[in-house]
């Protein structure tokens, strides 16, 4: 619906509107939770009243993907477009659902749902009312950035979700949270400096029109803004050498990690494939193909060695996080060259919605097993499969995911990155992707067997929540079936390279 146009009420627009207000009501709903229920009067009453802000949680994100859902009919090619209520008399702040949207904003739920299970299964912590409102809102704002078509609204709404997720992690590991803070805003700084020579560099003074920068810049100046966001984003994706959210909130043994490293991933990933492929030519941004390219092979064989040395579950977790963002910036980097293979751009597409599963996963062992056995040191742990199966399938399944080991998801974003390498004939660059996949598996599999095949008397096992076993059966068929059922991943990730790849925000 243009300015212009007659005022009408669409469903599809409807659908965005509630898509945009659902977490915020249901943070709001949860933050008065404390205040509407009985007066605690006992020790085991106050355990069983502490998931209940996560399990409404769990119900919001619930809602959240069947609404998702019913946004998927409503895409034709050119989205759905929203002048959104006050802001037209401001300035035009454009929201847009399309293809990559619908199913980025379906991954969030679908993701905040397998964290609020995750978090009501956990042990009784302090103000679980006000994690649950905070992990809330991290998931709206991640919501309205990734349907913001403006630049200074996606990062406004990306600011305050890095702000929640940070308040949400301070709670658990206070010792990091200044660390976390000053390496999110880093990333701030970088692409509030990239728009502002844009900026200058259209020769526009007028304020007004930095919103507009993005639709209406030549490409020389649009690409100051990719690289921009570019540099940005490594901070809060990789971690390199070790400053990003993942390996701080496991050096603390922060059992909240699974969030942000999650969230920041999915959400910071769609802004890469957002502005970069779509606003932009990959071969006109400045030194990017090389920058990427260099960063990736860095993180991935940062991350893959200290996986290889790690010495308990949640560093395990933590390198993890990190080496899977080279296989992100490799394919961007790639495709970035002068033939830009659409294989490449594929693998990056699938590798935001598909990665995140595996990450939940690897997280979700990490901290249930800390939760029941009370450490994750793997020279303390051995014979636990009996007693723990579920956690040890999860981690199994996750570290094999990111290796790309079928039948998981992970296989397919490989699948698509290796095809593209070798149409290119890079295959030197092929040989040392092999190579970091075969060093991670062999160390998930060293991992899982010492903890959970190992012959020794096992630890002291607490029993489990059954919240927590709900979500890492969930998580585990998921990426069970995004790799058997591939075929209608392929084709969509095809109909990306000219569709939502092409059209600029």
């Amino acid at each position: 619906m243009g300015p212009g146009s007659a005022t009408m009420i669409r469903p599809d627009v409807v659908i965005v509107n509630w898509l945009l207000a659902l977490p915020f009501f249901a943070a709001f709903c949860s933050e008065l939770f404390p205040g509407i229920a009985a007066r605690v009067h006992s020790k085991a009453e106050a355990q069983s009243l502490a998931p209940g802000p996560f399990l409404l949680g769990a119900l919001a994100s619930v809602m959240g993907v069947v609404l998702s859902l019913s946004l998927m009919p409503a895409l034709g090619p050119g989205g759905v477009n929203v002048n959104y209520w006050w802001t037209a008399d401001l300035y035009h702040m454009r929201f847009v659902a399309d293809g990559l949207a619908a199913f980025v904003i379906l991954a969030i739920f679908g993701l905040g749902l397998l964290i609020h299970l995750h978090m009501a299964g956990l042990p009784e912590a302090s103000q679980p009312h006000h994690r649950a409102a905070l992990l809330l809102a991290a998931q709206g704002c991640g919501v309205g950035a990734v349907l913001s078509a403006d630049v200074v609204a996606l990062v406004f709404l990306l600011e305050l979700m890095l702000v929640c997720l940070w308040a949400l992690a301070a709670m658990d590991a206070p010792k990091g949270a200044f660390r976390m803070l000053a390496t999110a805003h880093v990333g701030g700084l970088l692409v509030l400096g990239g728009m502002l020579v844009a900026w200058q560099e259209a020769g526009n003074t007028s304020l007004a029109a930095l919103p507009l920068l993005l639709v209406s810049a030549d490409p020389g100046t649009t690409g100051v803004i990719a690289f921009g966001i570019l540099l940005g984003l490594l901070p809060l994706i990789s971690g390199v050498p070790g400053h990003g959210w993942g390996p701080l909130l496991a050096k603390d043994g922060a059992a909240v990690a699974v969030a942000p490293t999650s969230l920041l991933l999915l959400v910071g990933g769609y802004g890469l494939l957002r502005l970069l492929p779509g606003t932009l030519i990959l071969p006109a941004v400045p030194a990017l193909g090389g920058t990427a390219l260099a960063v990736g092979l860095c993180a991935l064989g940062w991350g893959a060695l200290h996986v290889w040395l790690a010495r308990g579950l949640r560093q395990v977790a933590a390198w993890l996080t990190v080496a899977q963002s080279g296989y992100l910036l490799i394919a961007l980097g790639v495709a970035a060259g002068s033939n830009q293979p659409p294989a490449c751009l594929r693998a990056a597409s699938l590798h935001v919605l598909l990665t995140p599963l595996a990450l939940i996963a690897v997280w979700s062992a990490a901290s249930g097993l800390v939760t029941r056995v009370g450490t994750d040191a793997i020279a303390a742990l051995g014979g636990l499969f009996r007693q723990m199966p579920l956690v040890g399938v999860a981690l199994l399944a996750g570290g094999m995911s990111i290796a790309g080991v079928p039948p998981l998801g992970g296989f397919r974003v490989q699948q698509q990155l290796l095809s593209g390498l070798v149409a290119e004939g890079r295959f030197v660059l092929t040989a040392l992707l092999v190579i970091a996949d075969v060093i991670i598996a062999l160390a998930v599999v060293g991992v899982f067997r010492r903890t959970f095949l190992r012959g020794v008397h096992p630890p002291t096992v607490l029993r489990s929540s059954p919240w927590l076993s709900v979500q890492l059966v969930l998580v585990v068929a998921a990426l069970l079936a995004s790799g058997i059922w591939g075929t209608p991943l392929a084709r969509w990730s095809e109909g990306l390279q000219n569709t939502v790849l092409s059209i600029s925000p």
